[in-house]
């Protein structure tokens, strides 16, 4: 661990004050998994926080600061007089490096919490994820975690106005949003999920809030996401005034950073094997502790599907799936794009479900369907055709529950048995799949509409608008040309069975359709 070369006494987070406004402590605790532990809760975490500041002993810290002890050691007489400095002038907490409490400190009358800070992470992250919550709060108070990232997008263009865009260092766009139009560029931006080889090349030269100027594209302003000396990222956005947008815009990348700190190398590597993982559970032998390992446990998960896709965007939705929720794996089957991610309360999964449904429908709107809570790989592969069926019976851009569609999963597997085994739809109703006239259609549709109204000739007759007689006129041709009885309970169902699998979105695509001599 090396501390930063800050002078005592001077702001560490981002060379730069704290915006005004504060947050409470335990957003900061909570924000990254694994940074701090509590060694003294003092009165309760539930403190205001303003900013970060090293401590210097010859100035009293702070307001609402935390107060950073970057000495790799500490000496009793040190840390007491840090916290007694601390606790009068009303600090948020102090944080300590992990090991270098002295083994006699007694915390049990610590005036302000007391945190402990893992060994790997720097001085410089910690006071860059404070300036990013402080800036966040600017946005409506998106944390560095889930879907965090697009709100803080969606936020940014809302206040600005329009389009905002945002990049990885290698200018793969990572979140984006869009306020109530789009420009032609910004589209081609969120449709390639990349940023055009020729503005790539302007946002390399970019150190600082900056206007560019783009030939047949109009102005932009661009910024830098800096993690410490290191850009880990841009945003980029087309503001419709340019009223305040330097500061927005630096608020933004300011609010953006915590994304980019200790950012695992090889992201795609990372979701390939995920995916890898994922496929080999669905299909095979694969292993749901396997995979567990790298999404974390859960003692439920969930699969979603969604459809239909074309392969080369697996890994930008692999991508967009994991901002959306960090534990999550997808894997492509066939058209469709399977997610899995740990079951939480609903509205939670839909939520999830929709959220990516969206994101992913840039180009071509999408339906998605979400399964059912599953604890082991058995479960979870069971779900497999289920929404395979469930997503081909959707036939509107929509996320739906796979139990509230298992009616028409039962129909869309029937039907692709029918495909295989053409003789199953033989019977009564060949006269009428065979005329090519409209009548044949026409009284199809009149035994559809009649087992849809359960039996029932007014309504039947209602949603067909023509008259009851001519409506009960139809059913007595029908039993007549197909010698079928239609109060003769088995036969009834029969027709009605064969009839719907007819009128299954399905029919076509599976070559279940009316016969012709």
């Amino acid at each position: 661990m090396t501390a930063v070369g800050t002078r005592p006494g001077e702001p560490i987070a981002a060379d730069l004050p704290p915006p005004d406004g504060m947050i409470r402590l335990p957003l900061l605790v909570s924000a990254r998994r694994g940074w701090f532990s509590v060694a003294a809760p003092a009165s309760g975490l539930d403190r205001p926080l303003a900013g970060a500041i090293p401590w210097d002993p010859a100035r009293l810290p702070g307001r609402h600061q935390l107060v950073l002890m970057t000495k790799p050691r500490l000496a009793a007489d040190d840390l007491a007089q840090a916290l007694t400095a601390a606790g009068r002038a009303g600090s948020a907490a102090l944080v300590v490096r992990e090991g270098a409490l002295p083994a006699e400190a007694d915390l049990a009358t610590a005036a302000v919490p007391v945190l402990v800070a893992a060994e790997q992470i720097e001085w410089a992250e910690i006071g860059t994820v404070v300036r990013s919550l402080l800036s966040g709060a600017r946005f409506g108070g998106v944390t560095p975690t889930a879907a965090g990232l697009c709100d803080l997008a969606e936020s940014a263009a809302l206040a600005l106005g329009g389009a905002v865009v945002v990049t990885d260092a290698a200018f793969r766009v990572l979140a984006f949003g869009c306020g109530e139009s789009v420009d032609a560029l910004t589209s081609e931006m969120v449709l390639a999920r990349r940023v055009p080889a020729e503005l790539r090349k302007r946002l390399a030269q970019v150190r600082s809030v900056a206007r560019l100027d783009l030939p047949d594209a109009g102005p932009r302003w661009a910024a830098p996401i800096r993690s410490g000396t290191t850009i880990g990222g841009y945003v980029l956005c087309a503001p419709r005034g340019e009223t305040s947008v330097a500061q927005v815009l630096s608020d933004l990348s300011a609010a953006a950073a915590a994304w980019f700190i200790d950012e695992p190398a090889g992201r795609d590597d990372e979701d390939a094997i995920r995916a890898e993982l994922l496929r080999g559970l669905l299909t095979g032998p694969g292993s749901l502790e396997a995979l567990t390992e790298r999404l974390g446990t859960s003692r439920r998960w969930r699969l979603a599907a969604l459809g239909e896709i074309t392969p080369d965007r697996e890994g930008a939705l692999a991508r967009c799936a994991r901002m959306l929720n960090p534990n999550a794996a997808t894997a492509t089957l066939g058209s469709l794009l399977f997610v899995l991610f740990p079951s939480t309360p609903d509205p939670g999964p839909a939520d999830f479900a929709e959220r990516l449904r969206r994101r992913a429908s840039t180009t071509t709107p999408l339906v998605a369907c979400l399964g059912r809570p599953c604890a082991t790989a058995a479960e979870i592969r069971a779900e497999l055709d289920p929404l395979r069926h469930a997503s081909r019976v959707l036939t509107a851009p929509a996320t739906a529950h796979l139990t509230d569609l298992l009616p028409h999963v039962l129909i869309s597997e029937l039907a692709e048995l029918a495909a295989e085994r053409p003789a199953l739809l033989d019977g009564s109703l060949d006269v009428l799949r065979r005329d090519s006239s409209p009548r044949g259609a026409e009284y199809l549709n009149t035994l559809r509409c009649w087992f849809d109204a359960g039996g029932d000739a007014t309504r039947a007759a209602a949603a067909l608008r023509i008259h009851r007689n001519t409506f009960r006129y139809r059913l007595h041709r029908i039993e007549e040309l197909c010698a079928v009885d239609l109060d003769d309970p088995v036969q009834r169902f029969t027709i009605e069975l064969q009839t719907r699998l007819l009128a299954s979105p399905l029919a076509s695509r599976l070559g279940v359709e009316a016969k012709s001599d």
